[in-house]
């Protein structure tokens, strides 16, 4: 292939045709032939996402400003725009929806491939399904399409690939794309063509990380655009390269220096990756997790108090120290991604949810004076099994003479530390409320859970644009 042919790991065998093989996988996926439990894993992954979206889209910045941007181009009314329930068109639904899922840092992540999985493509399905009025069962096989597509790539390059690139934006435009390729029922050639213009798309640079930019959420919301555009292409006879992952100045060779493509075909089309999607439980970045639950179990089986500590050591693997440590976070949304204000808040408030990242909790003397006290430490050997493993170890020193530690190498919410989809369900539930009535939210819980029996996904979702519910987001 020349010299700027895709590197493999050691003992790794080179998959010459993986943008053929994965565009194969989706033109021949039917929802009869998924078992239940996938199927049932589709739903979850949908319920998650509907919360969030509709959660983010009206009570943050970056979802209003996305959605105000939407709302500007007057687009043709296809699909549901989530902060006010009115209509524009797929392509544009795509990005609001899928900007605002990611602006509340509550959404599902597959840790193997770093990729937050349903803020980057479920949008773009739910705004195409919706456009063409497609029914629940064509929704649930374009998920699991979509899932499996953007986590199988991103296994394969995330050692690497994560060190310079936010994935989510990157891998998650092939996931988008897969998933409406498949609701438009493209053939093979126009599959691999919706593959090959995604691939091209495809853009997430970290330097957001310096002060918080709002540019994170840009990169879900265009992630699920750019799928809708490139399948929608491919729908026109609009070529794209054929080859634009394996080929030698494609994805991988340009944007990963290493890659397993034996992650990409393991399996693939008898195991679905939705199963092993992972969901949060706190409202902050997932590579802060593991030290929020350490440090939520020993303050609780040790009823530590904040005036009682002495001194927090967090020790993390090296791509979640450049991550994490923020010792004097700049704002409410940077504090998301600040160990040192996570394990505060955990310490003092005991959970660490939406009402955490506030401009009240960020300058609330008890936090400001133990953050002071949270060292975050880089520990190599943790990098061994990272991204397979994200662990983390809490040692909490007590004034009175205590030496505490906690370790694990997965949070909760993993599906190798799962919660029941019970839940998930009441997570939903319970963010859902916060913008419509409490009987409206359990409707539309309800209504998701039953995705099979949706024969149109225009009207699935009443209650994102029940009047009702518009005066209680603007209460």
């Amino acid at each position: 292939m020349g010299s700027h042919a895709p590197r493999g790991r050691s003992g790794s065998k080179a998959t010459p045709q993986a943008t053929r093989l994965l565009a194969e996988f989706v033109v021949n996926l039917r929802y009869e032939d998924l078992p239940p439990e996938v199927i049932a894993a589709a739903k979850t992954a949908l319920i998650d996402w509907v919360a969030v979206a509709a959660v983010g889209s009206r009570t943050t910045r970056q979802g209003r400003s996305s959605s105000a941007l939407a709302r500007a181009e007057g687009a043709k009314p296809e699909a549901t725009l989530f902060s006010d329930g009115s209509s524009t068109s797929a392509t544009w639904a795509a990005f609001a929806n899928g900007a605002s899922s990611h602006a509340i840092e509550l959404d599902d992540i597959h840790l193997p491939s770093i990729v937050h999985g349903g803020v980057a493509m479920v949008g773009a399905a739910v705004a195409v399904a919706q456009k063409l009025k497609l029914d629940g069962k064509r929704l649930i096989a374009a998920l699991v399409a979509g899932f499996d597509v953007q986590y199988r790539i991103g296994e394969a390059i995330a050692a690497s690939h994560y060190e310079r690139f936010h994935s989510t934006g990157t891998v998650g435009t092939f996931g988008a794309a897969a998933a409406c390729a498949k609701l438009m029922n493209l053939n093979l050639e126009q599959t691999c063509w919706a593959f090959g213009n995604a691939g091209s798309q495809a853009a997430g640079l970290w330097q957001y990380l310096k002060v918080g930019d709002d540019t994170k959420v840009l990169h879900s919301g265009k992630a699920c655009m750019n799928g809708v555009i490139a399948a929608t292409l491919a729908s026109h006879g609009f070529t794209g390269s054929i080859d634009i992952i394996e080929g030698e100045r494609g994805f991988v060779a340009t944007l990963s220096p290493s890659v397993d493509w034996d992650r990409i075909t393991d399996r693939l089309g008898t195991h679905f990756k939705v199963t092993e999607n992972g969901y949060k439980i706190h409202a902050c970045c997932r590579h802060g997790h593991v030290a929020i639950d350490e440090t939520l179990r020993l303050a609780t089986e040790h009823a530590l108090a904040a005036d009682n500590i002495s001194k927090i050591t967090v020790k993390l693997p090296s791509a979640s120290v450049l991550v994490l440590d923020v010792p004097v976070p700049a704002s409410p949304y940077n504090a998301k991604f600040s160990a040192q204000f996570m394990v505060a808040n955990a310490i003092v408030h005991g959970r660490v949810g939406l009402e955490a990242f506030t401009e009240a909790r960020l300058s609330d003397p008890a936090i400001r004076k133990l953050m002071q006290k949270v060292r975050v430490v880089e520990e190599k050997e943790f990098n061994q099994g990272f991204p397979d493993k994200w662990t983390a170890e809490v040692t909490i020193e007590t004034a009175d003479g205590r030496r505490l530690t906690g370790s694990a190498d997965m949070p909760r919410g993993e599906w190798v530390n799962p919660v029941p989809a019970a839940t998930i369900e009441a997570k939903a539930r319970d963010l859902l409320g916060l913008v419509m009535p409490c009987d409206a939210a359990r409707s539309l819980v309800a209504r998701i859970a039953n995705l099979d029996a949706v024969l149109d996904a225009s009207t699935m979702l009443p209650e994102i644009s029940a009047p009702a519910a518009m005066r209680v987001a603007a209460a």
